[in-house]
């Protein structure tokens, strides 16, 4: 009884912490495994646009969201990621690599993320004292994709090892994913991509998305998507990235992005868990990030992103990824 306590518990806090929040009124809300897959793991870029990613997903990051993306790889590419979640619940290893080998494209990726210190309780609810649980969930994912059309239209297909260990009950699942991309210009892009397809929802929650994005004016790109798991209604998102003219920084590149996602609300801000920039990131529905590219350092293309994200009463999280382009 004590595992089962403590696997609500886990389950619980990754669900709601998952921008995509339950409902109650929803039937499969809190129906689905690996709730740890919703977080986002992989891409700040993503997270501080508001999720809305399906149509502008890229590069060794395409594989978390849509693996489409990676056939537009130009350059092999390394990334790196660190979630700091709410809760002491962290990712800190999150590692991708695209190869292109002409208009074939091949990645893979994996990520890790843990919760300690697990309080246990016995079927009344009374703390067992010093006992403690720990939970280790990750996955690994491996997939490839194609350009055709002169460019135009970009497919790309990926199978995913998911492993979750709730204190020593362990569950592996293998799932796919599917993806495609069109672009008739240079200016507009539409993406669709299903994910964790193969599995019963009961393992992981499956996901549809489709989504588009617009280029404006060479330095300001607005994204769009609508996600439907099989846990939980369809969410919304909208993102917005501005970069700000090279001439002015002779750095390189310089964005600053914002976004929106439909979740649930997640109650006020602890006054204790407020960040300076609060209210500013008060609303769990808002995030906002920066990111900087150069392609000066050591001879490589190193781009540097930030993202943070308030989820409400639960706290705010935040997240770190390293790209580099040889």
């Amino acid at each position: 009884m004590k595992r089962n306590s403590l696997f609500s518990i886990a389950l619980c806090a990754a669900a709601l912490a998952a921008a995509p929040g339950a409902r109650a009124q929803d039937a499969a809300a809190g129906t689905g495994g690996a709730a740890f897959m919703k977080i986002g793991i992989g891409s700040a870029r993503a997270l501080s646009m508001g999720r809305a990613y399906v149509a502008l997903a890229e590069g060794s990051e395409a594989l978390t969201w849509n693996p489409a993306g990676l056939a537009l790889t130009q350059q092999r590419e390394f990334s790196y990621s660190y979630l700091r979640y709410i809760q002491d619940i962290d990712a800190p290893a999150y590692m991708a690599y695209a190869h292109p080998l002409g208009r074939t494209v091949f990645g893979v990726n994996m990520g890790y993320l843990s919760i300690d210190g697990f309080e246990v309780r016995d079927a009344n609810g009374v703390p067992l004292n010093g006992t403690e649980a720990r939970v280790q969930s990750g996955f690994f994912t491996l997939g490839g994709a194609r350009s055709f059309w002169y460019e135009k239209l970009f497919f790309g297909a990926s199978l995913k090892a998911i492993h979750e260990d709730n204190d020593g009950t362990i569950h592996d699942t293998m799932v796919g994913d599917f993806g495609a991309l069109m672009k008739p210009n240079s200016y507009v892009t539409f993406g669709f991509a299903a994910q964790n397809f193969g599995a019963g929802t009961s393992r992981v929650a499956s996901i549809t998305r489709g989504g588009a994005a617009v280029r404006l004016f060479e330095l300001l790109t607005l994204s769009a998507e609508l996600a439907d798991a099989s846990d939980s209604p369809g969410r919304l998102g909208f993102g917005a990235e501005f970069m700000l003219p090279e001439d002015m920084l002779q750095v390189g590149q310089v964005y600053l992005r914002v976004g929106y996602h439909s979740t649930d609300d997640l109650g006020r801000v602890l006054e204790n868990d407020r960040s300076g920039f609060y209210p500013l990131v008060g609303s769990p529905k808002l995030s906002f990030g920066v990111g900087i590219f150069t392609a000066q350092a050591f001879g490589y293309g190193i781009a540097f992103d930030y993202a943070l994200i308030s989820l409400g009463s639960l706290g705010t999280a935040d997240m770190l990824s390293l790209k580099m382009k040889f």
